[in-house]
């Protein structure tokens, strides 16, 4: 009797699960001229592999004459990538962005948001977690011309077709919103930004100084994740740049706990 007493708890501590951490990335690359690119890709690279994100949503990807930066990354980091556009394969520039991730991918799919841009594409992967799947969604709501009512289309668009899709799963965005924090929740019912402090706003190197609104961060469905931490994804200053104002700010990675789900009443 003595022995099973002391074996109970032990035994009870072994079956509690481990807890179930996803980190998402959102960012954009320094790509706004091929050279920038040469010179920062091992930067980007070595960072990613230190931070070991399980998804990575790319922002405002270009893809020219087959050539996509962030799919050169996914090779090397050996995460799998997904280019999300709608422009057709026989474009030379391709606008659109990627979804880089290193966990198992059973579904994908891709919608064109209203009013259609460059940038009006979003995917969606369905990933598994452990033994979970998860809805992974990628968007770039920053419209052109950017207007309440564009904004507001293009987010309703987005979250019908979340409505439509997710089937219930646990489901994320990573994106890049040029709507302010309080419109952003708004426009996503149920979903919550990962980023807390208004200090730490992120916004992507192509409208560094002059972007508005919320910036770059991950959105989650609060009856299904615990927001964990948040950091921002930044590069080393430039040779001659004063290191605490010139470090190159690409965007941010959340880490989320997965909760568990709840046990149904007892009879």
């Amino acid at each position: 009797m003595l022995w099973v007493a002391s074996a109970a708890p032990v035994q009870a501590r072994q079956a509690d699960p481990a807890p179930r951490l996803l980190k998402v990335a959102t960012l954009e690359l320094p790509t706004l001229d091929e050279g920038q690119w040469e010179q920062r890709r091992d930067q980007v690279l070595q960072m990613l592999e230190t931070l070991q994100p399980d998804v990575i949503a790319v922002q405002r990807v270009m893809q020219a004459q087959g050539r996509n930066p962030a799919c050169w990354l996914a090779t090397r980091l050996r995460y799998s990538c997904d280019f999300v556009t709608a422009d057709p394969p026989s474009q030379a520039l391709r606008h659109g962005s990627a979804m880089l991730t290193r966990l198992p991918v059973s579904e994908d799919g891709v919608t064109l948001l209203h009013p259609p841009g460059q940038f009006s594409a979003a995917g969606m992967l369905r990933v598994k977690l452990q033994e979970e799947l998860i809805n992974i969604y990628v968007a770039r709501l920053r419209p052109d011309p950017d207007e309440p009512e564009v904004r507001r289309h293009q987010s309703s668009d987005l979250m019908t077709w979340i409505g439509a899709t997710a089937e219930g799963l646990p489901s994320l965005i990573a994106g890049d919103f040029s709507a302010d924090t309080a419109e952003l929740v708004r426009s996503a019912p149920g979903f919550q930004p990962a980023r807390r402090n208004p200090g730490e706003r992120v916004d992507p190197p192509s409208v560094a100084g002059s972007a508005r609104g919320h910036g770059l961060d991950v959105l989650f469905q609060v009856k299904h994740f615990e927001g964990i931490g948040q950091q921002a994804l930044k590069l080393p200053a430039a040779d001659g740049a004063v290191p605490d104002k010139g470090a190159l700010r690409l965007g941010v990675m959340a880490t989320l706990r997965l909760q568990s789900p709840v046990p149904a009443s007892a009879p």
